[in-house]
């Protein structure tokens, strides 16, 4: 317990030196790990920091969430995509496990740079990677987010946030035109 107890003020010592030396932070650098991105390693950090994540010591499962669920540790992917296409990527983050997420087993999270320059958390919830939609409002493409149910909630750009906008019943999802975001990020 003790050893545990030193390890997490070192890792915030670590996290922070490494945002102002220009140094990716032990988790920026696990979670960015061989993805292509227009990010600085100063917005990397930013974003790492945000999550919350801390190093697990696992190869396979590099995550956890905080101290008390060492033995829940989880992956995450990293979607780096330019979805409004004005240069500027958005980050998804797709993680977890039942621990984190419940029964949907993975929780999505949604960075987009705002006027300021600051990357902000948007979604953050239990679900599945998005399928994005053909239908957008604002620049932004329509998600859909899915998870346990019968029914597929859409979520729409409002000009600040992603907000709820519709479900979609599980008959009708064959019908959408959607492209998956492992997809896009191929684009």
């Amino acid at each position: 317990m003790k050893k545990l107890l030193l390890i997490i003020p070192l890792f915030i010592a670590q996290s922070l030196y490494s945002q102002q030396s220009g140094k990716l932070s032990p988790v920026a650098s696990l979670l960015f790990k061989a993805i292509k991105t227009t990010l600085t390693v100063n917005e990397q950090n930013q974003i790492a920091a945000k999550l919350g994540f801390l190093p697990s010591g696992d190869k396979t499962q590099p995550f956890i969430q905080d101290k008390d669920s060492k033995d829940f540790p989880f992956a995450a992917s990293v979607y780096a995509t330019d979805m409004n296409k004005d240069g500027t990527d958005e980050i998804f983050v797709v993680f977890g496990n039942t621990f984190t997420s419940g029964n949907a087993g993975s929780s999505v999270v949604l960075f987009i740079k705002n006027t300021t320059g600051a990357y902000v958390e948007n979604l953050g919830f239990p679900g599945m990677a998005p399928d994005v939609l053909s239908t957008s409002s604002q620049g932004y493409p329509d998600l859909l987010i899915g998870g346990p149910g019968m029914e597929f909630p859409v979520w729409r750009w409002n000009g600040k946030t992603y907000k709820f906008y519709k479900s979609v019943k599980d008959a009708d999802y064959e019908k959408l035109k959607k492209v998956s975001l492992e997809n896009i990020r191929k684009q």
